[in-house]
């Protein structure tokens, strides 16, 4: 409790008042860019009629009626959103499937839409923080809920994410992945992007990420990644800390027309300093096709930095990162969770 001195009279302020009420104007500001997003597909399975509706959360991000969402059905029939009690039909714009996020525009927008700006976003975030959400759950009316910043992440399980995520303590139920994240300054954090119940948590794609999909799927609809096409390895160095090395290179690739070597140690791509292969992952994330990018290694005993020139991402590379125990799919549960599949073997591999 904080005490202060006012005109000669003693002011008590609870901080937990001071939550609620950030919460409250967060969720007056907020709520009315967030909408219920539903898709069906209906699909013929031999003399069998399967008809699927898939309900989740999402937020306008321009005022002509484009939405973000995650975990969207796929290739949908017919896709529509709630929205002030009225149903609105939507067209998928594109669809990220490394990061499983989907933009959507109405058919017909209303003549004035709130939306969430995805580049005002909190850039010093730091575990501890509070964090808001405005979701739609099942079909109760949109409603913010609260937690905390837990860390940033690389991995689940045994596979990398394509990017650096946010783990929250934000719990998520059906309905609620998709919807927006928001510092208590009310400043974009991130959507939520994958559930885990039996820990009461969740991920959190970042603004930066969802800033640069929206981006590319504005311009042309689809996501356009940088490729080095480097494999790598951990190893234990003298220091018995772990070391980031280049062991091979995909045929064609960037990397081996370049001047890196194997057996190079990865140092830092680009502004990325690398320590683990998820940093990699992340450098490779951000990096822009047709650019350079300098490659700080060591090799030798000595630092040398070697440009290369980044190229899209071939078809053949564009695999999802997925975890045997991790479902954006807000309706599943994860329940094979194992704490031991977090520690990665010393000479794991990875092709970025």
């Amino acid at each position: 409790m904080l005490v202060f001195f006012q005109n000669g009279y003693v002011c008590a302020q609870d901080p937990s008042l001071s939550l609620e009420s950030r919460i409250r104007t967060i969720f007056g500001e907020k709520s009315q860019s967030v909408v219920r997003v539903k898709a069906t597909r209906v699909s013929k399975i031999g003399n069998k009629i399967k008809k699927q509706l898939k309900i989740g959360s999402g937020f306008f991000v321009s005022k002509e009626g484009h939405i973000l969402t995650t975990g969207l059905l796929p290739k949908a029939d017919r896709i529509w959103i709630e929205y002030n009690a009225s149903y609105l039909l939507a067209d998928e714009v594109g669809h990220d499937p490394m990061c499983n996020l989907s933009l959507l525009k109405l058919v017909e927008a209303p003549a004035a839409i709130d939306y969430i700006r995805v580049n005002d976003s909190s850039k010093s975030i730091d575990a501890g923080s509070f964090l808001v959400g405005i979701t739609c759950a099942l079909e109760f009316e949109v409603g913010p809920t609260w937690g905390l910043l837990q860390s940033h992440e690389y991995s689940f399980g045994q596979r990398l994410f394509p990017t650096k995520m946010i783990r929250s303590s934000l719990a998520l139920g059906p309905g609620e992945v998709g919807a927006p994240v928001f510092d208590l300054n009310g400043r974009f954090v991130g959507i939520t992007h994958a559930a885990l119940p039996d820990l009461k948590s969740s991920f959190l794609l970042p603004a930066k990420a969802c800033q640069r999909i929206r981006d590319d799927l504005l311009l042309s609809g689809e996501v356009e990644y940088g490729w080095f096409g480097i494999t790598t390895t951990r190893k234990l160095n003298e220091s018995n800390s772990f070391e980031v090395v280049i062991n091979g290179f995909v045929e064609n690739s960037p990397a081996q027309k370049s001047n890196l070597k194997i057996g190079d140690i990865l140092l830092k791509v680009g502004n990325q300093p690398i320590h683990t292969q998820g940093d990699l992952a992340n450098a490779s994330f951000f990096a822009e096709p047709k650019t350079i990018l300098e490659f700080m290694i060591k090799r030798n005993g000595k630092e040398l930095l070697v440009p290369l020139s980044v190229t899209t991402r071939p078809p053949s590379e564009k695999s999802v990162p997925k975890s045997n125990s991790v479902r954006s799919d807000s309706n599943k549960s994860i329940s094979n969770f194992d704490p031991k599949l977090n520690i990665k073997d010393i000479n794991s591999s990875a092709d970025f």
